[in-house]
């Protein structure tokens, strides 16, 4: 089996190799692919290059793709996506061929709304894959009595094969956090989305910083941005006074950070369930509700959600509930058999 994985961003390129690393491990050829990344971006991941430079479009009528087995598309633009499938399948009819299982998935744990929309979105797929059991349920329970005319993908939970395993070598401290202390802040392109919200938590942070002097902060983005431009629209580094234990957070230190921090705080990144399930006490900024838009609807029940005026000092985040262990296995980290899961189902849809 030859199993072709299609990138557009630096995310979808680091999950993308990281599903392929499992799969060959498992004595599975598979080639990742996807255009190269811009030079003009910065990225908090570290630097991943596709091993075969094209973009999903390009594929159809090539080699590669006549010759694959399946194809994992995570892409942004799911109208390419939907472009792409029903070309493909259209060629390999012309040809008299079976045409190549297309597979995809979010690369987050979503729910509700926003789950449903990844479903839409995806719609013309053969296979969807999802986190965890609690998504697969959900999905399952909304598209149980469609007509089978309607095409509906089929749906398996790989876990959080998007995120690492493990923590990079060497850097994850065990235990009870000791000083010096870091708080990771891990900041939203788009989220909060209220006006002015992020100035008002970056102020908080502030005060955080000048209230617990012995603590450090890192704002670190989670995804990546235009080279020199700012995580607030028109933010003036002079308007501001930082103190010397806030800094903000280089380009490709996302996963050291994450591992070596002693709290992680974030109003819904991704990136925070990586940080729940190597250990690291966690807090969700609850001020803004349980809402799609702000993408804290997957988050509920997870019992890390708490409000900014609860925290006067940062030790106080060392006191923090750990994260619900129930939630975060239903959520996604209690499957560790991903990629296995995955040869299985392309095996089935492929007889």
């Amino acid at each position: 089996m030859t199993i072709l994985l299609v990138s557009d961003d630096d995310r979808s390129a680091f999950a993308c190799q990281l599903l392929a690393q499992q799969l060959r491990q498992g004595g599975h050829a598979c080639l990742t692919v996807g255009p190269a990344l811009s030079s003009l971006r910065d990225s908090p991941l570290p630097a991943v290059t596709p091993q075969i430079p094209l973009a999903l479009m390009d594929l159809l009528g090539h080699e590669l793709l006549n010759s694959a087995s399946a194809v994992g598309v995570f892409i942004h633009r799911s109208d390419y996506l939907q472009r792409f499938t029903h070309a493909h399948r259209e060629l390999a009819r012309q040809r008299g061929e079976p045409p190549a299982v297309v597979f995809s998935g979010p690369l987050q744990a979503s729910l509700g709304d926003q789950l449903v929309q990844e479903l839409s979105d995806r719609h013309c797929c053969d296979l969807l894959v999802v986190p965890g059991d609690r998504q697969r349920r959900e999905l399952e329970a909304i598209t149980q009595f469609w007509p089978t005319t309607s095409g509906t993908p089929e749906i398996e939970s790989m876990g959080l094969w998007f995120l690492p395993e493990r923590p990079p070598l060497g850097a994850l401290s065990g235990g009870t956090p000791k000083p010096p202390y870091t708080l990771l802040a891990l900041a939203q392109e788009s989220i909060p989305i209220q006006v002015g919200a992020k100035a008002q938590l970056l102020r908080q942070l502030i005060r955080w910083a000048e209230t617990s002097p012995d603590w450090s902060i890192v704002i670190q983005r989670d995804q990546s941005w235009e080279r020199g431009q700012p995580w607030i629209a028109k933010f003036e580094p002079d308007d501001w006074s930082f103190p010397d234990n806030l800094v903000f957070g280089a380009p490709g230190q996302l996963l050291s950070q994450l591992a070596s921090c002693s709290a992680c705080l974030s109003v819904s990144s991704p990136w925070t369930l990586a940080a729940m399930a190597w250990g690291r006490p966690t807090l969700l900024i609850g001020d803004y509700g349980i809402h799609t838009d702000q993408g804290t609807t997957a988050f509920f029940g997870s019992g890390c959600m708490h409000r900014l005026q609860a925290i006067d000092r940062l030790d106080q985040l060392l006191e923090l509930p750990p994260v619900n262990a129930f939630w975060l296995q239903s959520t996604g980290w209690g499957v560790h058999d991903g990629a296995k899961r995955l040869i299985r189902r392309l095996e089935a849809l492929i007889r």
